[in-house]
């Protein structure tokens, strides 16, 4: 297989991934850092890593707070020959992953090889009807989903990755062809939909993962382009747990995972994607089972991702998925970006207050907000704070990220 870089002067970097030159034996066992310089870099960097049985933590380092967490473990580099050191030495794995942070402190979630290559095989027996022919991937490699289904998916399967360092929705579809599968995220979906251009996609796939996407955008590209939507729901701890098509609205379990549900219909995963170590302030035994925040409603094999403990408000016994109201106030003029969270105040009659944020130049009322909201859910008595602000973070992947003020 080759990994393919396109460049914006229309050059390509090509590397033939061949394991007997990625290897260096000096590198086994060690630990090291593997930031996240480049696309074309960490994808070159994690295959030597990965080869040379070596143990490698992927972080971004424009996230300033991991980067100081970082700092205090010091962590030595590959050829430092004190490489010996570190708390993380005698643990078993092969990377690191961290958490987005994106509703608190950024968790290291510990992958072995077995982590992953028993998830390869899940997807590659799912994708197996697509005879794939290339991996066409948007997403940076630090994270799990970009790693998994950019970098080992298409290695274990003898395809070529193709790269951009920076794609813009016309570069998917002139790069896009038949048999193509593209790793990407919702905001490309999204900002597919929007242009005019149009292409036959019918005989490939898109995956989409890191957010959640809206069923409408997904029917919507799924009708414009002709090209099914596969979406993957997950989280670093746990890998992979089911996916779903389209605008479907029941997610099935990816094959060797098993769901339960805790008293609160809360999902629990087991399987052998889960992270056996997470790392805090110290390390912590998973056991190879989490137990997650979010709320399901299980129709037989299958289930109904409802969301999060803080996305759900809970008003006269029914509950508001906060994915929900950020998608309906996206969709008013003026207001490029909502970012909901439930806060729990306990000296509120309610209980429950809705943490709004908005990213707009308008500066709107808490009043109007919870009129938009009244008219499109139902007359909704409920507590609310409101913030408008010019610019709403977004990780990586292009995950909304907590405002702190």
């Amino acid at each position: 297989m080759h990994l393919k870089v396109y460049n914006d002067n229309a050059s390509i970097n090509s590397y033939k991934i061949d394991k007997n030159e990625f290897t260096n034996n000096e590198y086994e066992n060690k630990v090291s850092y593997i930031s996240s310089t480049s696309k074309e870099i960490n994808a070159l960097n994690i295959f030597k890593s990965y080869f040379s049985n070596a143990k490698s933590i992927l972080f971004d380092d424009t996230n300033k707070l991991l980067v100081k967490k970082l700092e205090s473990l010091n962590i030595p580099s590959f050829e430092d020959k004190n490489n010996t050191s570190t708390i993380f030495n005698k643990k078993d794995f092969s990377f690191v992953y961290f958490t987005s942070g994106s509703t608190g402190e950024s968790t290291a979630a510990l992958k072995t090889k077995q982590n992953i290559e028993s998830e390869i095989k899940a997807l590659s027996s799912l994708l197996k009807k697509y005879n794939i022919k290339r991996v066409i991937v948007t997403v940076p490699f630090i994270h799990i989903y970009g790693s998994l289904t950019g970098l080992f998916y298409p290695y274990f399967n003898d395809i070529d990755i193709i790269l951009k360092e920076h794609f813009l929705p016309n570069d998917l579809l002139e790069i896009c062809d038949d048999n193509s599968l593209v790793v990407t995220t919702p905001l490309y979906i999204k900002a597919l939909n929007k242009i005019t251009a149009s292409k036959d996609l019918s005989k490939s796939l898109f995956l989409s993962s890191t957010a959640p996407l809206d069923p409408k955008e997904a029917k919507e590209f799924n009708e414009k382009f002709s090209c099914p939507v596969m979406q993957l729901f997950g989280s670093t701890e746990t890998g992979g747990i089911a996916y779903k098509f389209n605008d479907d609205a029941l997610w099935t379990p990816l094959e060797n995972v098993v769901i339960e549900t805790n008293i609160n219909n809360e999902l629990k995963v087991k399987s052998p994607f889960v992270s056996k170590v997470l790392f805090e302030k110290d390390f912590i035994d998973t056991r190879g089972e989490i137990q997650t925040f979010d709320f399901i409603e299980r129709e037989n094999e299958k289930f109904k991702l409802i969301g999060r403990s803080s996305q759900i408000l809970k008003i006269a016994g029914k509950r508001y998925s906060t994915i929900q109201i950020e998608n309906i106030l996206e969709e008013q003029e003026h207001i490029n970006k909502a970012l909901v969270f439930v806060k729990t105040d306990k000296d509120s009659l309610r209980g429950e207050i809705l943490d709004v944020t908005l990213e707009t130049k308008k500066e709107f009322r808490a009043k109007e907000i919870k009129q938009i909201l009244q008219n499109n859910l139902s007359n909704l008595k409920f507590s609310m704070d409101l913030r408008c602000i010019d610019k709403i973070p977004t990780s990586s992947v292009g995950k909304k990220l907590r405002v702190n003020i």
